[in-house]
């Protein structure tokens, strides 16, 4: 498959490969053979109309969902199986967590703790999973809530927020636990458009203060534009064109791709 040239020479693994993935639920096939790679540092956006598939994969990699047969890698190391003994073996879920550790995951609804205050919801993954001292998980968590705009907010609870400040408070969430790899689904689509060009303003800032590989599910193409270096259009379970976005976005392929760009100005 085509890669994006800055990324596609490494003397590292991938950060994920997806490696002839099939999906089901039920009777409905949700991805079909599915295989690509991601490269360390690559923001790779991932869009198509809804039900292609594409939350699925993040899905996969966050190891929400297992996949039927296929294989998924990360960083070179595979998630869904292990060595014990020489002998290759259903990953246990010690070894799921050893991965996961270096993942992040925003939700498309915030998923935030309901029953904790926004301080404590920073500092949680750090704490129970990182095994990080107390003093020192609350002072990474006031710096990224200040980094999101929300120090103000620290011992306010979910529900005394706003839509767009919850969000916040996830990405701040998914960063506290020092991911190498994040991903990110429909992260605006539960938010009114002012709101949610400020979320996307918001990672852009970010993404330049870490260092990591990304990977989004989006419908904002205008979004896509200005920060991916290679999108997949999915469709059925598959990819049916990639390239950098301007390709992709400006002068698509195919004509499925065509049809799904058309829809999205119609509605916009």
């Amino acid at each position: 498959m085509e890669q994006n040239p800055e990324f596609s020479i490494s003397d590292t693994p991938p950060a994920v490969e997806l490696c002839d993935i099939c999906k089901r639920f039920g009777s409905l096939q949700v991805l079909d053979q599915l295989s690509f790679t991601v490269a360390p540092g690559e923001h790779l956006f991932l869009i198509g109309p809804s039900g292609s598939g594409k939350s699925t994969v993040l899905r996969l990699i966050m190891t929400l969902e297992r996949p039927d047969s296929g294989n998924v890698w990360i960083e070179g190391k595979n998630l869904y199986r292990m060595q014990r003994a020489g002998i290759e073996k259903p990953a246990d879920e010690r070894y799921l967590r050893s991965l996961r550790r270096h993942i992040g995951m925003v939700f498309q609804h915030f998923n935030l703790f309901d029953h904790m205050r926004v301080l404590q919801n920073v500092m949680e993954g750090p704490l129970r999973s990182l095994g990080m001292r107390r003093e020192e998980a609350e002072k990474r968590a006031m710096d990224l809530l200040d980094r999101v705009g929300l120090a103000s907010k620290s011992r306010a609870w979910p529900a005394e927020l706003s839509g767009g400040q919850k969000q916040r408070v996830a990405i701040a969430r998914a960063l506290a636990m020092q991911p190498r790899i994040m991903l990110f689904d429909e992260i605006t689509s539960a938010l009114d458009p002012e709101i949610a060009a400020e979320v996307l303003k918001l990672v852009r800032e970010l993404a330049g203060q870490f260092d990591m590989t990304m990977i989004f599910v989006t419908h904002q193409m205008r979004f896509a534009r200005a920060m991916a270096h290679r999108i997949l259009f999915f469709d059925s379970g598959r990819i049916i064109e990639q390239g950098p976005p301007e390709r992709v976005l400006d002068n698509p392929q195919h004509d499925r791709t065509r049809q799904f760009l058309s829809s999205l100005l119609e509605v916009s």
